[in-house]
């Protein structure tokens, strides 16, 4: 038997969703032989990276001990680039380490960086990306098959998914806000033969769930609220989805749904500032996404291609075969 000559990885999370699929993303685009290791690092070291020297008893028993050392690691968000800068530490050259977004301390403790432009930082090690990897492409979708979708599709024409952020660093959308989002769906959907899908995040208040469910039920009969008890459907229900809402502060889902052909809507629960303010406005600029105020179309969407564009970059620095 033909010996793989892939190299071999790990991706290292704390169990962080979004910032997971991002780590695991990069892994299968990069095309290696990776293991996703679960490890919630110590609070210190999620904190204060730099201080990783403290740690690296701590990270040999937990994730050496047993584990055949990788040649590339993968890790995404503030909280887990302690776990990289230690392993960087302790394996020295015979590994690579791959951080995606900003660490917030000095680059040069990591072999190579993946931040979002719209953060407008740059560095020999740095490849900016346009919003979030995809850990999920349209020609997977469309593989997929319909009644593996444990979702009891109507008669109606349509089907609208809406994708809800919620409490972030920026802002605490107030009770108002839900309230209005939920009347601009109901002004959206109307005088559309269609179903109402609502996926949240874990970021969503309880509050908020009970307004727009409230709301709802008076206005449109066909929605149904996903609750966390239930399968999740992201992103197989994209598949079947023809309009998808994302709110603002929700970057990884507008990301992600921006690389499909369906058209995409951005309702801001609050007025971005700043990055974020400035990355959207370039995908509106760009024909990625329309702003939401109310009413659903098709226009001639431009697809995002940040993961084609980035690992492109990525081989190219790390020395590795271009794919195709």
């Amino acid at each position: 038997m033909k010996k793989s000559t892939k190299k071999n990885g790990w991706v290292i999370s704390d169990g962080t969703k979004g910032m997971e699929n991002q780590s695991l993303a990069l892994a299968k685009l990069l095309n290696i032989n990776f293991m996703l290791i679960k490890f919630n690092p110590p609070y210190l070291l999620k904190k204060f990276p730099l201080l990783r020297k403290l740690f690296v008893f701590t990270i040999k028993n937990h994730l050496l001990k047993n584990n055949t050392p990788p040649t590339i690691i993968i890790t995404t968000g503030k909280r887990m680039a302690g776990v990289s800068m230690a392993l960087k530490l302790i394996l020295k050259d015979k590994v690579k380490t791959v951080h995606i977004q900003n660490p917030k301390v000095p680059f040069e403790y990591f072999d190579l960086l993946l931040i979002p432009e719209h953060d407008n930082v740059t560095a020999k090690n740095v490849i900016q990306t346009k919003g979030a990897l995809s850990f999920f492409n349209y020609s997977e979708l469309k593989k997929i098959e319909e009644k593996k979708i444990k979702l009891i599709k109507s008669n109606k024409k349509n089907l609208i998914l809406l994708m809800i952020g919620g409490n972030n660093k920026r802002y605490k959308p107030k009770n108002s806000d839900y309230y209005y989002l939920s009347m601009k769906i109901v002004e959206a959907t109307k005088n559309l033969n269609c179903q109402l899908v609502v996926l949240l995040s874990r970021r969503t208040p309880l509050k908020a769930i009970k307004i727009l469910n409230s709301s709802f039920l008076k206005r449109n009969e066909n929605f149904h609220i996903m609750t966390s008890s239930e399968q999740n459907l992201y992103p197989d229900i994209l598949k079947i989805t023809d309009y998808v809402i994302v709110t603002s502060d929700s970057v990884n889902m507008i990301s992600e749904t921006a690389t499909l052909p369906t058209p995409l809507f951005v309702s801001y629960l609050s007025k971005e500032i700043s990055k974020i303010s400035n990355f959207l406005k370039n995908l509106e600029e760009l024909g990625i996404i329309k702003n939401f105020e109310g009413k659903l179309f098709n226009y001639k969407k431009v697809k995002l291609n940040t993961n084609k564009e980035t690992i492109l970059k990525v081989n190219k620095f790390l020395g590795l075969q271009k794919i195709t």
